[in-house]
């Protein structure tokens, strides 16, 4: 991560990825996308136009907002603010109306809105300070074109939401960097200027009380801020902008809609929206993957088109370009959703991807336009597993779980418990005396508890209730287990698997999942180690 100016130093999310599928799997996205609906722009409905076996556009098609299962686009125009390298504001796929306006500012050398920035007639560019947010990098052109390149005019690619004016706002110079005194003015002038949403596709090893506070800012002003989760492949709080109050935290997701392998996890990520080979626009003479020179990356091999005016770059700031493009085309069919409602209405809508539930490596599971547009914002239901922190108290060993159960009906919720598969203990081979010996004993203990009315024991690998909860809960402690009583419930076992269950009064539920273990003995491990 770029340290040049220390904490406040933070670098634009991108990265270069090869990739290749079956012909099966291109053939399918390809076919799901040529619809009714579907636009003129070429790359809409081309495929291989840089030898991928797959659409073009495969991004946006896969949210079918142009399938024919869409209904038409929303009336309500919506303004994004795009935080970022600026905008090539030249480039004929983005037509001169898609380019926010200040509407109480003029050319004319004053501040005529008193906003301490003079002649912000599209925007503003806080690292020269001047009103020209132009993109010298490419990162913020490719972002913007994602949301809303021009649709149906016949050239190029289509945008998400045709409905859709960007407000450049450039923070990051030429190789990426930013301040955070400059990201939190930007986020300010965004709310301050009638942004619903700001896309917000950067990254960093730390945030700022300035950031922090700004956020909270947006959040107040009913202003969703959609942030990427980072390419690291680690936890996204690690990252920085995860952990900004409020934010829609977007993560990657692979042609297959699994999380990408690059895409960072954790239970601050929401949802996955598409994040490999995004095509989109062209900055003029930019190449920033080259920019932070991968060893498998030839120049300018990301360019695409006969007049080299398209791109296709891979990481979480596509994806969240992509979730950003969804949200605004919501809101433009929903208006009156706020922020808050609208973050749940994505991620409530999503679809459950492997693993099952709302889990660490997908969140809600993956961004679905069609959903969104439905989803009820009255039967929310969550359940999210944060953390398990061990406690020492009258010298046992406890489990302390942390989570989130609480939904717009609540009607409860339970914490389930299972060993881990291939985890239980397996006993010594017993003698045939001994095996029958065994088996006597078990038809006798199960003649037995037929007369006494009891259940039968479950295996340890079936799910077994822990506790039962009648309140909602919002990141609190949901619980606290013996180490002896997990173990015991598990057979033997110290691997676990929990599993959260909200229900609502409708009938509903959702689950989240954990997986838990101890760690093993050193002499153990190094045993284990020797066998290999």
């Amino acid at each position: 991560m770029c340290r040049a100016n220390g904490p406040a130093c933070l670098k634009t999310i991108a990265s270069f990825a090869a990739l290749s599928l079956s012909a099966f799997c291109a053939m399918m996205l390809a076919a799901s996308a040529i619809a009714v609906n579907a636009p003129n722009d070429p790359h809409y409905a081309a495929i291989g136009s840089w030898g991928q076996e797959f659409a073009d556009q495969w991004a946006v098609q896969q949210q079918s907002v142009y399938a024919a299962i869409a209904p038409e686009q929303g009336s309500q125009s919506i303004v994004v603010a795009v935080i970022d390298t600026g905008i090539d504001y030249s480039h004929e796929d983005l037509a001169a109306e898609k380019i926010w306006r200040n509407p109480q500012e003029r050319k004319n050398g004053r501040d005529d809105d008193g906003n301490g920035f003079v002649d912000d007639l599209i925007g503003w560019n806080f690292v020269n300070h001047n009103n020209n947010p132009w993109d010298l990098s490419g990162h913020g052109t490719h972002i913007a074109g994602i949301i809303g390149a021009c649709t149906n005019n016949g050239i190029g690619i289509a945008g998400i939401n045709q409905q859709v004016q960007i407000m450049p706002l450039k923070v990051a110079n030429f190789a990426g960097q930013a301040k955070s005194a400059n990201v939190a003015a930007a986020i300010r002038y965004a709310v301050d200027h009638g942004a619903r949403l700001i896309n917000l596709s950067l990254g960093g090893e730390l945030i700022t009380e300035l950031e922090i506070v700004a956020a909270q800012y947006a959040q107040e002003r009913d202003v969703l801020i959609v942030v990427a989760a980072g390419n690291k492949g680690i936890a996204a709080n690690q990252h920085g902008y995860a952990d900004l109050p409020g934010v829609l935290v977007v993560g990657a997701s692979d042609l297959a809609g699994q999380r990408a392998g690059f895409s960072n996890f954790g239970t601050d990520v929401a949802l996955l929206a598409p994040g490999i080979d995004v095509l989109s626009l062209r900055a003029k003479d930019t190449d920033f993957i080259a920019l932070s020179d991968p060893l498998d990356y030839p120049p300018e091999s990301a360019v695409v088109g006969e007049h080299g005016r398209y791109y296709r770059a891979s990481g979480t700031s596509f994806s969240t370009a992509v979730a950003t493009g969804v949200a605004s085309r919501v809101l433009s069919h929903r208006p009156r959703l706020t922020s808050a409602t609208l973050r749940e209405v994505l991620t409530q809508s999503a679809v459950d991807i492997a693993p099952p539930g709302v889990d660490q490596r997908s969140g809600y599971g993956q961004l679905n336009y069609i959903s969104a547009l439905t989803t009820k914002d009255d039967q929310f239901i969550h359940a999210r597993l944060y953390k398990a922190e061990l406690a020492l108290e009258s010298a046992r060993l406890w489990i302390d779980l942390t989570g989130t159960a609480h939904a717009a009906q609540f009607a409860g919720a339970r914490i389930e418990l299972r060993a881990a598969p291939d985890s239980v203990p397996v006993s010594a081979p017993r003698s045939k005396k001994e095996q029958r010996r065994f088996e006597r004993e078990a038809r006798k203990a199960q003649k037995q508890r037929q007369r006494d009315g009891e259940p039968e024991p479950l295996s340890p690998y079936a799910w077994q209730v822990l506790s039962e909860i009648d309140m909602p809960h919002e990141n609190a402690k949901l619980g606290r287990y013996s180490i002896d009583l997990l173990t015991e419930l598990a057979g033997g076992s110290n691997s676990w698997q929990l599993r959260l269950v909200v229900n609502n009064k409708a009938g509903a539920s959702r689950e989240a999942h954990m997986s838990l273990g101890l760690p093993q003995p050193e002499s153990a491990s190094r045993e284990a180690a020797e066998n290999e």
